[in-house]
């Protein structure tokens, strides 16, 4: 299992930077294809859902799509799935952000109670 940064998630999503993209196009060829071998953890997704919408000024139709597509493809594995799609309806349904909508998920209905998958370091995703 590999661990996936704020950064790649944010070139994945955002599609600009084509020196990031082909080191990420390569990560995705090498490991994409077996399940849940690409880890996004908790803090993560949300700094990640949070810098689309502060320093790139996605709205909350491109948010839902950015974290839609995490959760569609199978080579992504999440922390705690079930705390990010009860977030994701949290967030689709009212006015607060998505890592607000996550956060109130989390801090009251507690913390992810599986264990923590073991993170292997991406060197090569590093420029």
């Amino acid at each position: 299992m590999i661990g996936i940064d704020t950064n790649i998630l944010l070139r994945l999503w955002l599609n600009d930077d084509p020196a990031q993209n082909k080191r990420i196009d390569a990560l995705l060829a090498a490991h994409g294809g077996m399940p849940g071998s690409l880890l996004v953890t908790d803090v993560v997704l949300v700094e990640a859902i949070w810098t689309l919408k502060s320093a790139f000024e996605q709205d909350k139709h491109a948010q839902l799509i950015a974290v839609r597509s995490l959760l569609e493809e199978t080579a992504f594995a999440l922390e705690d799935r079930e705390a990010v799609v009860a977030a994701l309806g949290l967030f689709e349904a009212g006015s607060a952000d998505l890592p607000t909508a996550w956060w109130s998920q989390n801090t009251f209905d507690g913390v992810a109670t599986s264990p923590r998958p073991s993170i292997e370091a991406c060197a090569s995703c590093r420029g």
